[in-house]
């Protein structure tokens, strides 16, 4: 028979254990599922970041100077401003090269030397989050326990995450969307900031003794009012150094505000690990966090220089609890108490472990598509082939008779070579996928019709059955190519720019094409000469 029908056989099996041994996946809307665009608050990455190296700096500063400034070190947007003597300013310099220094300024009576954020490291930032919000959440989803998810990124700060089989996207969008950034900040105590505020009508303020042994205001609502505070809150310039944030307060019914120092002392990117445990008196669920070996010292260091104050556990910008450093506390590990229920303590627990995400994520784009929708759409794309596939067939048939009915093995080889990369290669045919398999039955068949015509022309001129064969593939070879490489330009064009639904068409359109020219090229000549072998043509 000849090597290239061996050949030709031995593929047709490879592709058909391919399909059989990997499955090929659906995507959802052939299975359902959920579907989210998110976009990646790049510009809050570079403000987290800075507000780091602005606590490194600050910490520095403490280390080697006793008496402190009233606000040594500042920050706002890509700017650092310290005031410190020459020495230290020129440390800086060396320490973080990342910032240019701008020179001094005066803010008031104080001199600040500024240090500005380069503009490529900036960028690297940017490209960064996105990446670190991509891992962040692949791990999230794994903790989830989702079947063959699909994230990946697109564009320049934007990632799409399709979960297979999820019908309810409420409890994904809360794993997916929380930032859980953990962090500690020393509550200013000393400070009665809201003395002189009137809040508006809703808002209330109260009093407390505070660990300096000062009475000092806060601003506090009921929970159907905390939208509201939290308006009301933004209107207000807080003392330089400081940020206010809102927290639950005693009892959990309303919420309050804090005072607390806008340099975190230490964030979750020092975690080790997030265990959920029960509290054996309040039989209520909290979480264990253990810190890594850094972590650990710094958390000893932060709570020995601050004994006496409160320190603030923030999560997301959320003050969860406000505790007092009653000693210093070793072995870095500490708790999250928060009135949870069993559930939300897990969901935290699996953010935390999975690691913060490096900025805010922001939900653009969301849809849910439902199994019984995806399988009507699986069952009306099958019938819709065949039904195109059969009439094709016929008309094969009835028209080139037993070079048709070669056309069609072609057709069939071509459908399994595409559908055997897309197993191979993990990749998600969609419903525009079949549709681009459609297409592509089509393209091996008019690949053939061009070489069929060819042939017949060569038979009435030469009247040589095989020379004419021949003739006829080398003389069509060249309007095949050109029609295919054209096409699949396009496609690839489409994948690169296309999102969604039309980049799952080009990609099962270009693998198709690759497969007519495997199967109406190689394979359909191969069997026709065959065929002419055994004097068994027509055309």
């Amino acid at each position: 028979m000849g090597w290239r029908i061996y050949f030709i056989i031995l593929s047709i099996l490879a592709f058909a254990g391919i399909i059989a041994f990997r499955g090929i996946k659906l995507g959802l809307d052939l299975k359902g599922g959920s579907h989210f665009v998110l976009n990646v608050r790049q510009d809050l990455a570079v403000k987290k970041y800075v507000e780091r190296i602005a606590g490194e700096i600050l910490s520095e500063y403490k280390k080697k100077y006793q008496e402190l400034t009233t606000h040594p070190v500042l920050f706002e947007d890509t700017n650092i401003y310290v005031s410190a003597p020459t020495e230290f300013v020129e440390e800086i310099k060396k320490k973080f090269p990342s910032f240019d220094y701008r020179g001094n300024e005066l803010h008031g009576e104080t001199e600040y030397h500024i240090f500005t954020l380069k503009e490529y490291e900036k960028k690297e930032i940017e490209e960064f989050a996105v990446n670190q919000a991509l891992s962040v959440i692949r791990a999230r989803v794994d903790e989830f326990g989702v079947a063959e998810p699909q994230i990946s990124k697109y564009g320049q700060s934007k990632i799409v995450v399709q979960l297979p089989g999820i019908q309810d996207p409420s409890q994904a969008k809360r794993i997916i969307g929380k930032t859980a950034l953990l962090e500690f900040r020393l509550v200013d105590d000393e400070t009665d900031f809201f003395a002189n505020i009137v809040p508006p009508e809703g808002i209330y303020k109260n009093t407390e003794l505070s660990t300096a042994k000062k009475t000092v205001s806060y601003l506090w609502t009921y929970e159907k009012d905390v939208n509201k505070l939290e308006d009301f809150v933004k209107t207000l310039t807080p003392p330089v150094g400081k940020t206010i944030l809102l927290g639950k307060g005693e009892g959990g019914k309303i919420w309050r505000t804090y005072v607390v120092e806008s340099i975190s002392e230490i964030t979750g990117e020092f975690l080790r690990d997030a265990v959920v445990r029960m509290n054996s008196i309040t039989n209520e669920p909290y979480i264990l966090i253990t810190f890594n070996s850094e972590g650990a010292s710094r958390f000893e260091r932060i709570t020995g220089e601050n004994v006496g104050k409160r320190l603030a556990i923030i999560l997301d910008e959320k003050v969860f609890s406000a505790p007092v450093i009653r000693e210093k506390i070793s072995g870095g590990v500490a708790t999250i108490e928060g009135r949870f229920t069993i559930e939300e303590a897990r969901e935290l627990a699996s953010v935390l472990r999975a690691g913060a995400l490096p900025a805010p994520v922001e939900f653009e784009e969301e849809r849910t598509v439902g199994p019984s929708l995806g399988q009507d759409s699986i069952k009306k794309g099958i019938f819709a082939s065949l039904t195109g596939a059969g009439l094709v067939g016929a008309f094969m048939l009835g028209y080139y008779r037993i070079s048709g009915f070669v056309a069609m093995i072609g057709a069939s080889i071509t459908i399994l070579f595409t559908l055997a990369i897309l197993s191979l290669f993990s990749a998600t045919l969609t419903l525009p996928g079949l549709a681009g398999l459609a297409l592509t039955v089509g393209m091996t068949v008019d690949n053939n019709i061009i070489i069929f015509e060819r042939v017949r022309e060569e038979i009435l001129r030469r009247g040589v059955v095989k020379p004419s064969v021949e003739a006829g593939h080398k003389l069509a070879m060249a309007t095949i190519l050109d029609a295919n490489i054209t096409t699949l330009i396009a496609a690839l064009f489409i994948f690169q720019f296309g999102t969604g639904p039309v980049r799952g068409f080009a990609l099962t359109l270009s693998i198709g094409i690759l497969g007519a020219l495997y199967g109406a090229v190689f394979c359909s000549k191969a069997i026709l000469d065959l065929l002419i072998s055994r004097k068994i043509f027509s055309i």
